[in-house]
């Protein structure tokens, strides 16, 4: 089994008035784990009071992975995928139990073994955090980020030492060192010729590429950069994310549909990658598809009119004015002026 499991027909498209969301990446790691990121909207159902997911959303939740563990309890894949969702919600003793399942079945298991650490840590279980990371080291020991996280769970236990000794070997190892500053100071121009520079690009520093890229309005540029990221990194949802608004931007609708996919593939609680996906695939004129992943943004967040507007308008266009009239309904309970700007498309002659 693939350890993020692919979401049954991802259909999604993207409208032309719709714009992608989370413009900015959410971290530089070349595989940043869930609970590094901003949480995710809700995964496992609405809250009391919250407005009705629409009819045929995707089951993206805790639940849903549960379930699978469940028939098939041996499978160590339905607890990773689990444990992300964990993470994402900062469930971290729930994380760190799904994660403990997954390393008892493979002690090899480096991605597990680190997000193992993160759980922890997110527990103020700094010792055992440590101890995971430092095995995640032994298994990959020139991963500047795993000796960066071991140097963090050494300082928070109140080992100064050998968290300045894993800093050091951090530094070391980071071929991006000289272009982070610049980063930081928005000189984007700069940070470009000094990743440039880099004889040895790892996929942190793609990442870093396509983002200062991105930044100086280069977007071939930056899908390139990205597109090198996730051949290095297949495991990089916030790349595969970045690739698809590149794409999008120069009008690539097909390949942004096709990285929007491989982002929900690997974050599935994540209401953006499915907007996105959604605004993709309605670029493409392929409007019960993107009805489909707006559904899905609107069961991970109920709340985002956008999603709402997009699924009705996607509806309207697939040819279902029924199902784009319920949005109607819901857009009125959480933003009045959005449910006004359907109801005059809804209908045209209307004043």
């Amino acid at each position: 089994m693939k350890r993020t499991l692919s979401l049954l027909l991802l259909l999604a498209v993207s409208l032309p008035f719709a714009a992608c969301k989370r413009e900015s990446p959410r971290g530089d790691s070349a595989d940043a784990p869930e609970g590094s990121a901003s949480p995710a909207s809700a995964a496992d159902g609405t809250p009391a009071g919250a407005v009705t997911p629409p009819p045929g959303a995707e089951e993206i939740s805790a639940e849903r992975f549960q379930r699978e563990a469940q028939a098939s309890p041996d499978d160590p894949t339905p607890r990773f995928n689990l444990g992300n969702i964990y993470l994402a919600e900062r469930k971290y003793k729930e994380a760190a139990e799904a994660f403990e399942f997954v390393v008892s079945k493979d002690p090899k298991d480096v991605d597990a073994i680190a997000r193992l650490g993160i759980a922890y840590a997110g527990l103020d279980r700094f010792d055992e955090a440590a101890d995971a990371f430092r095995r995640a080291v032994a298994l990959e020991p020139n991963s500047a980020e795993l000796r960066g996280r071991l140097a963090d769970a050494y300082e928070k236990s109140g080992r100064a030492a050998d968290a300045e000794r894993e800093r050091a070997e951090a530094r070391r190892l980071d071929p991006n060192k000289a272009a982070r500053p610049l980063m930081q100071a928005g000189k984007y121009a700069e940070a470009v010729a000094a990743l440039q520079k880099i004889g040895r690009k790892d996929a942190v520093t793609y990442f870093l590429l396509g983002e200062a890229q991105t930044r100086l309005n280069r977007h071939r540029e930056a899908a390139e950069a990205y597109a090198r990221c996730v051949g290095l990194n297949p495991r990089h949802a916030d790349a595969y994310f970045q690739l698809g608004n590149a794409y999008s931007r120069i009008e690539r609708h097909e390949d942004a549909a096709r990285a929007f996919s491989q982002a929900v593939r690997l974050r599935p609680a994540d209401g953006d990658a499915f907007f996105n996906l959604g605004n993709a695939y309605a670029s493409l004129k392929r409007y019960t598809e993107a009805a489909s992943a707006y559904a899905s943004a609107v069961r991970l967040n109920p709340s985002d009119a956008d999603a709402r507007f997009g699924l009705a308008l996607a509806h309207l266009r697939a040819g279902n004015a029924a199902a784009a009239a319920e949005q109607y309904d819901e857009l009125k309970k959480i933003r009045p002026e959005k449910a006004e700007e359907l109801r005059k498309v809804l209908a045209p002659g209307a004043r």
